[in-house]
């Protein structure tokens, strides 16, 4: 029989558990948590679009005093697994110069979970879509579209297909430029090739997931330095942010080939950019990213530039936001006046200057 100390802790316990905030609330705190760290005052909201009734969690910092050198805003892509939350430092420095829209990709962070298809073509087109209803929903007439890793990726295909839409166009270290190198996979060993297609098996952040609550302290011991470029919060941000259903990590293993590369990269499509689109790409020296085969392959347009920042790897605008966003003002004061120029690369730290 229960007693009725056992009953008494029994409906204390009910309440509390049934008031236990959902992950979706969890990932909102911690968004706002990063943020208020920061000292950054923003705006937060849902913005629904056509494709299947999403909402793209959308954040807004206005600039006080907007440069006269841009009218449009600065739109901010996370990359693969990020959120709206891991541009802080850069939106706090970029917001001095202009009004920052940040949004979650649909699948991904705050925004909805809508099933894409499985067709590479057809799901990167609903993806580009997507972002081009959530510009016509925001009533954005242009944009300096700023996109990192695979949402520089995605950046450029919106561009291609939109070029009239993009003022400028910064891509920070982008994924999906190169093509895989086909003498690769023959010269691994069988085991390699084993692991290889066992990771392809399984969405790619699968293992964070299946980590359930000790999501976050799996990410605190593999990036420990994380820390140091926001707080705490931020673990719980990540793990929560990938926690729920993966669909736009689906994407990303539908668009990619053994995850490392484009199954349709941009070395074949980027050539057909409207020229009249200033690019600037802004690299890490010591990122995984093969940089310097990008600087070979678009070196002679005359719309591109290109920066190398020495202190950063892949993710150039948390290893140096004040340079990052120095660069990124930089190319956007300048605009379509630097087409014509010939391509540099610039290593920031030294503020060395080497012509191609």
């Amino acid at each position: 029989m229960m007693t009725e100390a056992a009953v008494t802790t029994s409906r204390t316990w009910l309440p509390a558990y049934f008031s236990c905030p959902s992950k979706s609330q969890r990932l909102a705190e911690a968004e706002g948590r990063i943020f208020t760290a920061l000292g950054i005052r923003y705006l937060a909201r849902l913005i629904q679009i056509p494709f299947k009734n999403t909402e793209i969690s959308t954040v807004t910092v206005n600039c006080e005093q907007p440069s006269t050198q841009t009218k449009y805003p600065i739109v901010l892509i996370h990359g693969f697994g990020a959120g709206v939350a891991l541009w802080g430092s850069a939106i706090k420095r970029l917001a001095q110069f202009q009004t920052v829209h940040a949004f979650d990709l649909p699948g991904f962070g705050r925004s909805s979970r809508p099933k894409f298809s499985t067709d590479p073509e057809t799901a990167e087109t609903e993806m580009i879509d997507s972002i081009e209803q959530w510009r016509d929903k925001m009533n954005l007439e242009k944009m300096n579209l700023v996109g990192h890793s695979f949402g520089g990726y995605l950046a450029t295909s919106y561009a291609l297909k939109y070029p009239g839409r993009v003022e400028n166009l910064v891509l920070a270290d982008p994924w999906g430029f190169n093509e895989m190198d086909p003498e690769m996979m023959p010269k691994l060993t069988s085991r390699q090739k084993s692991i290889f297609w066992i990771i392809q098996q399984f969405n790619p952040l699968a293992v964070l997931r299946l980590a359930g609550g000790y999501g976050p302290t799996l990410m605190k011991r593999l990036r420990p330095d994380l820390a140091l470029k926001y707080s705490e919060d931020v673990y719980d941000y990540i793990y929560l942010a990938n926690s729920k259903n993966p669909t736009g990590e689906m994407v990303f293993k539908c668009l990619s080939e053994n995850l490392g590369w484009a199954k349709q990269p941009m070395s074949k499509r980027f050539h057909e950019l409207d020229n009249t689109v200033p690019v600037t790409f802004i690299h890490g020296e010591r990122s995984w990213i093969d940089w310097k085969n990008t600087r070979t392959m678009f070196g002679e347009l005359d719309h591109v530039e290109s920066h190398v920042m020495e202190s950063a790897g892949h993710h150039v605008y948390a290893d140096d936001a004040d340079k990052f966003a120095e660069l990124v003002i930089g190319s956007l004061k300048e605009g379509k006046s630097k087409i014509g120029k010939k391509l540099t690369v610039i290593v920031a730290e030294d503020d060395v200057v080497t012509p191609l």
